[in-house]
């Protein structure tokens, strides 16, 4: 009887090995669909427990001075990943775990770093930093300011040259008096945003996450570096710098000098600052917030010989859920037409000792986290 079983147990191994070879096959082909193609790197780097937040810039200089401040310590295990053009920093800041990336400057390309970024790691938080140009006398050359809510206003509707119910009117920028203009007028055009399980929504302003504004609020009185070379107090600003609450942020492919459609802006929009980053930023984390992307891959073969059971079951998921928060530095006034070296170099090191400050303020505790 024992001889007569022995070709059923065989086959019963057998079989289980072939479907151990198809699960790895499954979950090779799983990985590549989610974007993971450094998995086992991934794997050591998070250690299957470790989240980290998400420092997302835009420029080299913004990169540079905050790898540069003496604040980031790099990972001696993994320091960073080369990923689609990109370089992934990842180490520490005041003890929390961070993975520090350059996204480029156009929105395509900061909307493509920003979601391999919340692909590739465990990201529990965005902080997105950088300069920007000022559109309102309530933002100072050298000031960092927290938005409320930003919007893409390089999105345009243009009407024909005989409708008059675009908001921007290019006759009404005519010298030396308003009056009709063959280029009509334009409208600005809500983003359409989809979100897993919800109807699609049109928006024009996107909210920064309330509860990182309510941490961020206790910034107010940090002080500001105001002069290029402190000890001396040279090359300083005309003003002292603070951190300005609440207001609007436009973003577009648009480097903004021209004075007229910047006071436009202000006055038809309430905005205060321009870049052509965080509008962007925004949108990819408002798309993965409480969105869940499943990929279920189920082989199930009972094979019963001798009481024998076999029974396998692969599952990955795939869950962001990220809050986010923007800090704008002013490096120059399209208002006034003013900008400096100096205030650009201010601009970016204030920008970097705030981010600091609220990475230290988050700290490693998952208590302002919603999951």
């Amino acid at each position: 009887m024992a001889l007569a079983g022995l070709p059923s147990k065989m086959l019963a191994v057998e079989l289980a090995m072939m479907v151990l070879v198809l699960l790895a096959m499954a979950q090779q082909s799983m990985q590549l669909s989610l974007r993971s193609p450094l998995p086992e790197v991934v794997k050591k780097i998070n250690g299957n427990t470790v989240s980290y937040l998400g420092i997302v810039v835009s420029s080299s200089a913004s990169e540079d001075a905050l790898l540069n401040s003496g604040f980031f310590v790099p990972s001696s295990h993994v320091p960073y990943i080369d990923l689609v053009g990109r370089r992934f920093n990842i180490g520490k800041i005041k003890g929390v775990h961070v993975v520090v990336v350059n996204v480029g400057g156009e929105i395509p390309n900061v909307v493509l770093g920003t979601q391999v970024l919340l692909d590739l790691l465990t990201i529990r938080g965005i902080i997105h930093f950088g300069s920007a140009g000022s559109v309102s006398d309530s933002l100072r050359l050298g000031d960092v300011a927290v938005p409320a809510s930003v919007a893409f206003t390089g999105n345009w509707e243009w009407k024909s040259n005989t409708s008059k119910r675009g908001k921007l009117k290019f006759g009404d920028f005519n010298l030396p008096q308003k009056g009709a203009n063959s280029l009509g007028s334009a409208d600005f055009q809500k983003v359409k945003l989809y979100t897993a399980g919800n109807p699609s929504q049109n928006l024009l302003w996107l909210p920064v996450d309330s509860d990182w504004l309510t941490v961020a609020s206790e910034l107010q009185g940090l002080k500001l570096q105001e002069c290029v070379d402190e000890i001396n107090e040279t090359n300083c600003l005309e003003s002292t710098p603070a951190i300005v609450f609440g207001g609007r942020g436009s973003t577009a492919d648009i480097y903004l000098k021209n004075a007229a459609y910047g006071e436009f802006l202000a006055n038809r929009l309430n905005v205060t600052f321009v870049d052509t980053a965080s509008a962007a930023v925004a949108l990819v984390r408002e798309k993965g917030k409480k969105e869940k992307l499943a990929v279920d891959f189920r082989i199930r073969h009972n094979l019963v010989t001798n009481g024998s059971c076999f029974d396998l079951h692969l599952q990955a998921s795939l869950t962001n859920e990220v809050p986010y928060i923007l800090f704008r530095a002013i490096s120059n006034s399209v208002i006034r037409g003013t900008s400096s070296a100096n205030s650009r170099y201010l601009a970016t090191a204030n920008s970097v000792k705030v981010a600091v400050k609220f990475i230290e303020l988050i700290g490693t505790s998952n208590s302002v986290f919603k999951y």
